[in-house]
């Protein structure tokens, strides 16, 4: 039973560095603007993406909503690698991979 509280102490971390992105999308930090001008993406979109993360994250850091955070963050997290993929952006897209797996395993724990 230590061994499995130890595992999923790390949840609130990957929570709060999801939080913080998404919030610096929300209020628009300009590298992301940029980054989603690039995409073609709307200002609309890049926010949309923020919240998400943001809900995601706080979900995430909480032990009872930690698999409805994984849920949103798994989806959001794929949209985008997906988006960096089709874009061969693979400089953001293998950090975007392994978010997305931790986004899983929050999803599943």
């Amino acid at each position: 039973m230590a061994a499995r509280k130890q595992h999923l102490s790390w949840f609130p971390l990957l929570g709060l560095g999801f939080a913080v992105a998404g919030a610096d999308k929300i209020l628009g930090g300009h590298g992301y603007e940029a980054m989603f001008e690039r995409w073609g993406w709307s200002r609309e979109a890049m926010r949309v993406v923020g919240w998400t993360e943001f809900a995601g994250g706080v979900l995430v850091a909480t032990r009872s909503q930690r698999r409805r955070g994984g849920m949103l963050l798994t989806a959001v997290s794929t949209a985008v690698l997906t988006k960096e993929l089709n874009r061969e952006d693979l400089d953001m897209a293998t950090p975007r991979l392994a978010l997305l797996l931790a986004s899983v395993a929050a999803l599943f724990a």
